[in-house]
């Protein structure tokens, strides 16, 4: 499914050269981004979506996209993240799901949960201010991403974590956290 029709008046007028993600890489519509205008540079903001857990509590069934890699830790969303942070140790792309292998049990996490991308410290390692205006493959030739600063995202598709929203400056409403044009509704 779509995640949005985009006007051509709502999307940045250049590209973005993404600095944090391989050749080979296919980066969705609608994907989060933190863009630096400065530089004209982005990064994607990763997080994952767990369809199911292993009984070993570390082995991971996800949707596809996540962009995570191994070596990168991850934290459930909505938490202190006490007890929630882990590194990845591998990662099997499947046709329907990806898996994941946690270096150590997870206790806390279950199906249905979404994890992002943090810090040792259990803070977010990038907040976007963007959103991928269209769907971009990662090549040796063309690393460039168009994205979205004004426009309707169609929440249940996207599923991002809490902490890419606001939903506190306009109660009612959902916002991208770093970009109050991008609005959030369920469909």
């Amino acid at each position: 499914m779509s995640v949005f029709w985009l006007e051509p008046t709502k999307r940045d007028v250049m590209g973005y050269k993404l600095t944090n993600v391989a050749a080979g890489v296919k980066v969705p519509q609608g994907y989060p981004l933190k863009v630096n205008d400065a530089d004209k540079t982005a990064v994607v903001c990763k997080y994952i979506q767990i369809v199911a857990v292993a009984s070993d509590k570390k082995t991971l069934t996800v949707r596809k996209n996540s962009l995570a890699l191994a070596s990168e830790k991850y934290a459930k969303t909505g938490s202190d993240n006490t007890g929630t942070l882990s590194t990845i140790s591998s990662i099997t792309y499947g046709e329907e799901y990806d898996t994941i292998v946690l270096s150590a049990a997870n206790n806390v996490i279950a199906a249905g949960d979404v994890m992002v991308h943090s810090s040792a410290a259990g803070t977010i390692v990038n907040a976007p201010n963007r959103v991928a205006a269209e769907y971009a493959k990662v090549d040796a030739l063309d690393a460039t991403i168009s994205a979205c600063h004004n426009g309707i995202v169609l929440k249940n598709i996207v599923n991002y974590p809490g902490e890419y929203l606001n939903e506190t400056t306009f109660p009612g409403s959902s916002l991208l956290v770093g970009c109050p044009l991008v609005m959030f509704i369920t469909q």
